[in-house]
């Protein structure tokens, strides 16, 4: 691996930790210069702003959750019902396993207003989950499990519908010091995205999981913990 290679990934790597530890407005440049002994102009040779470095981070994640989705859609060859939850189960913001990173996000993209980064965490789940999705969705298709008349475009709204219900949870989970309350106020919104989503495929009655909610309130015990940890309150 080429010498430019290593540093750009040592720097992702660094400033993940630190925004994990000391929060994203809490770390400045020059805390992940001083952390890799690193000039400025190493830094900006390989990124122009602390943000960029946050979007690499999020395509990072992308990344491993691409590796993830792959490996449950092969869990489930036969059930195309079963790929298709396991694949809005990967893509969940607040996946058990990454509660570090749900925190950063809902602290920066949604309660800190930075639309270019919610823009950026979209992107990458597109990329990352429309061609299996599709794979899905013609696999159902054939097994008769699924129908529709617009196999070719279907996949992207329902992709476009979960990214916008992860919006209208994060939104309100930023925004509250209640998370019981923001767990009712989900529910009816959330049955409406999902009928929709068997709707457009013609999948069985209660067949899709969009979200696990029962989730939600550990969510927010680790966005209070990690503001405790941060300094910062609710």
């Amino acid at each position: 691996m080429k010498k430019g290679i290593i540093r750009r990934e040592q720097i992702i790597e660094t400033a993940e930790k630190l925004f994990y530890a000391r929060g994203y407005e809490q770390t400045a440049v020059q805390d992940i210069l001083d952390a890799l002994s690193l000039s400025k102009g190493g830094f900006y040779h390989h990124f122009e702003s602390k943000l960029q470095v946050l979007e690499a981070v999020c395509a990072r994640q992308g990344e491993k959750d691409l590796a993830l989705m792959q490996e449950a859609i092969r869990q489930h060859e036969d059930d195309p019902v079963a790929q298709l939850n396991a694949l809005f189960d990967c893509c969940a913001l607040w996946r058990g396993d990454r509660m570090d990173f749900a925190g950063l996000m809902i602290r920066v993209a949604y309660r800190g207003g930075s639309f270019q980064l919610r823009e950026a965490v979209r992107r990458t789940m597109m990329e990352s989950a429309l061609p299996l999705l599709n794979g899905i969705i013609a696999s159902g298709l054939s097994r008769k499990v699924f129908f529709t008349r617009f196999p070719d475009e279907i996949g992207e709204l329902i992709l476009q519908l979960f990214a916008n219900i992860t919006d209208g949870i994060a939104m309100a989970l930023a925004g509250s010091d209640d998370g019981a309350a923001v767990l009712g106020d989900m529910l009816g919104r959330l049955e409406a995205y999902r009928a929709s989503v068997e709707t457009l495929l013609g999948a069985p009655f209660g067949s899709v999981a969009l979200y696990d909610l029962t989730r939600l309130p550990e969510v927010f015990a680790a966005l209070a913990a990690q503001d405790e940890r941060q300094g910062r309150t609710v």
